[in-house]
């Protein structure tokens, strides 16, 4: 009798956390060659994304937030990179998805979780003038040296469009922003930050009332619903739907988003270029007469209705994973994904002139947050769990 195939898409966190739990527990199968899972993906190395936001100002290394992929996945595990990772297409009608090198993958289940990409190009004239944390640890360290040699005029922070994966990092970013310059480089003085946000709230209502109170007292101009049009790079100029126009010295941008060409190349995203999916089973469903119920979708590739964050990618992969679990053991029972899903929150960072304060608000599709207190202990949990991710996190153990 030939194993049941899972095939997983991406081995990013969604991807390895879900790989690893259902790896470790059906383990019996696995060594009784009733199942065989395995794992693809393009790039043999996992970045951490998140910290990117911390890289610009020394706080993090490359080597704190990256990791080899083998070192990460269990070995029971098949994994496959480069060229005979990089999928192409994905032909859910006949359970099927082709590679690069041309190589193809049969399944019985399949798990999406390839992530999005930054769109650039989406801007007229930002690639002229695009600096970003965003993007790549390279760009966040170029960005470092931009900040270190900046000393007079006005930065813009500029969130072109949602979604975007974390999409309150802009936040925090502005906050270490305003006191590196403020108490490490001691020349805030001299310099004007605007802060432009596509949408009317930064988060959930009270995440939203709690740090738009933190950046205004550190005199930190909002500017919300602002539809970026173009940029004029040669004149520093930010051109908006409008026609009005926003000076800069210094532009930081955190560019649109989209998914990743092979899933729009498939036919399987919906009319806004991410997947369909239902929000509490994770399962691909792009219609009432069009879905797959062996294929679930994790982390960012999902649709706009499900928040593209970090925390919320972790408890997605571990419901599919159990859902999978149990659809391949024949047991009938669903596990509901309610929307659980979180950001961090910062108040202020480490510095000679202050101590960091932080927290960590959760909330779900029908409770948001309510009104919380950030701490110097959040602050130290949030700096720790970027040690610990490695060890715990990815690895489905918590």
């Amino acid at each position: 009798m030939k194993p049941k195939k899972l095939l997983i898409l991406g081995a990013g966190a969604a991807g390895s956390i879900a790989a690893n739990k259902i790896a470790r527990e059906l383990r019996g199968e696995i060594a009784r060659d009733k199942l065989e899972i395995t794992i693809l993906d393009k790039n043999r190395i996992n970045t951490n994304q998140a910290g990117f936001t911390f890289v610009p100002f020394g706080l993090y290394t490359e080597e704190d937030i990256t990791r080899p992929r083998a070192k990460l996945i269990s070995p029971r595990v098949k994994t496959v990179f480069g060229d005979d990772g990089e999928v192409t297409n994905i032909d859910l009608k006949n359970r099927n998805v082709t590679v690069k090198s041309k190589k193809e993958y049969s399944y019985d289940y399949l798990l999406i979780a390839m992530g999005c990409k930054p769109d650039i190009t989406g801007i007229p004239g930002l690639a002229d003038d695009f600096n970003s944390f965003y993007t790549s640890i390279d760009d966040a360290k170029k960005l470092g040296k931009l900040i270190d040699n900046f000393d007079k005029g006005h930065i813009v922070i500029s969130t072109v469009k949602m979604p975007i994966p974390c999409p309150g990092a802009p936040s925090k970013f502005a906050v270490f922003l305003d006191d590196y310059l403020r108490y490490v480089r001691k020349v805030r003085d001299d310099i004007e930050i605007t802060f432009l946000l596509p949408v009317p709230l930064i988060g959930p209502p009270q995440y939203n009332k709690q740090i738009t109170k933190i950046l205004e007292d550190k005199n930190i101009k909002i500017i919300r619903e602002y539809k970026l049009s173009s940029v004029d790079a040669d004149n520093k100029k930010l051109i908006s739907a409008d026609g009005s126009e926003i000076k800069y010295d210094l532009l930081i941008t955190i560019p649109p988003h989209k998914s990743i060409k092979a899933l729009i190349d498939s036919g399987i995203t919906d009319k806004n270029g991410w997947i369909p999916t239902d929000k509490n089973t994770l399962q691909y469903k792009k219609s009432e007469s069009e879905s797959y119920d062996e294929v679930y979708v994790v982390g960012d590739s999902g649709p706009m209705e499900i928040l593209k964050t970090g925390i919320g990618a972790h408890y997605q992969a571990l419901i599919a994973a159990q859902n999978l679990i149990n659809d391949i053991t024949g047991n009938k029972t669903k596990v509901l994904y309610r929307g659980e899903t979180g950001c961090p929150f910062v108040e202020s960072s480490y510095t000679t002139a202050t101590r960091g304060v932080g927290y960590l608000p959760t909330w779900t599709y029908d409770k948001p947050p309510g009104e919380f207190t950030p701490t110097k202990l959040g602050w130290f949990a949030y700096r720790m769990y970027y040690y610990i991710y490695w060890d715990t996190s990815i690895k489905a153990l918590m």
